[in-house]
């Protein structure tokens, strides 16, 4: 196997992702000698694949007594929207208690399922959609908490398609169990950071505690995290489920399949009375940003119309940094409704415990339904979704944990002798002083030699190797020739176990840059910088300035720029 294949489960721990559960258990002093109730499914499972709930089971500093499940169940085998009973946990023997059984009322624990506890933990994943309904459990956990003076802890996951915000949160007098707090449709955020959203939103009095994901950034794959994928519903079997499901939940408030009783829920779309061809080629002719559409016949064999051969199309993702699920979605919809009038349909039955048409709850509007239901264009009702995610994007910011990129970097850009190495140099050891992994990158517009002419080393280069590789046992250099590569994809070889990376050399990159300016030196034009470092008075254009002797100033802002201060709001 070769390197860059290798599973991520085998790479250094120093560079793997480590959810909330594992802190919890490395350290388990917040919830020692107290009687914990557990919300957990499969998919909360400890970074070595144990069962968070047999983890805390074990544990001897504390005592679980109760398990709770969310829609689904404990054990995970409910089908979609099915009641589950409560009942005995038999690996265990605990009770285990449904918080989604027929009615409304079921969603939330009561007072006597708290009664005898002191704490309740949250370990499910999420797939970062409003409508997931896990958020939803978690929430109404928390108000009962909250009313019952319990102490609440979220163990924290990674949102397995990113930090990307699509869709406008829903109307007020249109909140349901697909959205009981108005958020955007593809919100970006995890659990823990939701869970601090709502607590404040909502004006909880709750001793909540976020137990964080170790080693993640919002703009790091799942794939990329060395953690275990255990579904955290029985039709989202991967995380490339996870990405198109923002947009491809619409199809269940209509009478197209989604896919529900195939091997690709939510990849494989359609209906008996669509011809296939024709469906993916409208598909395709919208050019939506970052897909492309196969056509395909499937037969579901449960489900929305179990047992026939459907006509429709597959999800080819092409690139996931620019593909939007939510549009993709409304689009899909929009173009079978177009095509095949006579035999669409909205859903009509209850939904979520909801009489109202599932396609408004879904959407947050009936804006949508009835904009399609004209036969016009959607483009009014996708701006307005796009402003929405945008103004949401503000609302969330204070909840936010996590770096966007792993590893953080920042460029430090600035004439010959502006004194950028002296700024990076005096940073390094102030940044490692607060526990972080720092790396940094020099960069010259021209060749220079790095190594001693007539060593062997040097020799081993000069032969014509594409890597010429010396280590020694303080030390490893490898030497790569040939042309100049892209920084991001150095930063993601080179430095993986490092929180941020410090930048000089760059005139531009797309990171933020922080301008370094002295009296005498060259000042070459900088677009855009975040911060200035200067022996001068700040200047006109409004750009936060900091004197060289600022040091620990320097580095707060850094950590600002770089996303590693938002860990801080934790101590709130």
């Amino acid at each position: 196997m070769t390197a860059d294949r290798a599973d991520t489960a085998d790479r250094p721990e120093k560079t793997r992702a480590a959810p909330g559960i594992d802190g919890l258990l490395a350290n388990p002093a917040p919830i020692a000698g107290r009687r914990i109730g557990l919300i957990t499914n499969p998919s909360g499972v400890t970074s070595a694949g144990v069962p968070t709930w047999k983890a805390l089971f074990d544990l001897p500093e504390t005592r679980l007594t109760k398990l709770f499940g969310p829609e689904h169940g404990v054990d995970g085998g409910a089908i979609y929207m099915e009641a589950v009973t409560g009942g005995v946990h038999p690996p265990t023997g605990l009770p285990a208690v449904s918080l989604y059984g027929s009615t409304r009322d079921s969603l939330k624990p009561k007072a006597e399922d708290l009664e005898g506890l002191d704490a309740l933990v949250f370990d499910v994943a999420d797939v970062g959609s409003r409508y997931y309904t896990y958020i939803w459990t978690m929430m109404l956990a928390m108000e009962a908490c909250a009313a019952a003076g319990l102490a609440f802890f979220v163990c924290d996951r990674p949102n397995p398609i990113g930090g990307g915000i699509e869709g406008a949160p829903q109307d007020e007098d249109l909140l349901s169990f697909v959205g009981l707090h108005s958020i955007s449709v593809r919100h970006g955020m995890t659990a823990g950071e939701m869970a601090l959203l709502l607590r404040a939103e909502k004006k909880l009095d709750l001793d909540l505690t976020v137990l964080p994901v170790e080693r993640w950034a919002r703009g790091t794959p799942f794939e990329s995290t060395g953690l275990p994928w255990v579904s955290p519903s029985p039709n989202i079997p991967t995380p490339a489920t996870a990405l198109v499901y923002p947009g491809m939940c619409l199809l269940e408030g209509t009478n197209l399949s989604e896919g529900r009783g195939t091997t690709r829920p939510f990849e494989v779309f359609g209906a008996p009375w669509l011809a296939s061809v024709p469906f993916a080629e409208a598909l395709n002719a919208r050019r939506l940003p970052g897909v492309s559409f196969l056509p395909i016949h499937f037969r579901p064999m449960f489900d929305k119309h179990a047992g026939q051969t459907c006509g429709g199309a597959m999800f080819r993702v092409t690139d996931s940094s620019e593909f939007r699920s939510f549009e993709t979605g409304l689009r899909i919809v929009e173009t079978a409704r177009k095509m095949e009038r006579r035999e669409f349909a909205w859903r009509t039955e209850p939904y979520e415990f909801d009489p109202r048409p599932a396609i408004d709850l879904l959407t947050g509007s009936p804006r949508y339904r009835a904009a399609v239901d004209r036969g016009g264009d959607l483009a009014e009702e996708i701006s307005r979704h796009e402003e929405g995610a945008r103004a949401f994007a503000g609302r969330r910011e204070p909840w936010l944990l996590y770096p966007d990129a792993r590893p953080a970097a920042v460029a430090f850009v600035g004439g010959h002798d502006a004194g950028k190495t002296t700024v990076l140099v005096d940073l390094v050891p102030r940044l490692q002083a607060r526990g972080l992994v720092v790396g940094t990158l020099k960069h010259t517009s021209k060749d220079a030699e790095d190594d001693v002419p007539g060593k062997d080393s040097h020799r081993h280069a000069s032969a014509g190797a594409a890597v010429s590789a010396f280590v020694t046992p303080e030390r490893t250099t490898a030497r790569r020739f040939g042309g100049e590569e892209p920084v991001a994809d150095l930063l993601a070889r080179e430095f993986g176990e490092c929180d941020v990376v410090l930048v000089e050399g760059y005139k531009a990159l797309p990171l933020p840059r922080v301008e370094v300016t002295r009296r005498g030196a060259s000042r070459p034009p900088v677009s855009q910088p975040s911060l200035r470092i200067s022996d001068g008075e700040p200047e006109s254009d409004g750009v936060p300035t900091l004197a060289f002797g600022d040091g620990a100033g320097i580095a707060e802002a850094v950590l600002g720029l770089a996303g590693l201060a938002r860990r801080s709001r934790l101590g709130g």
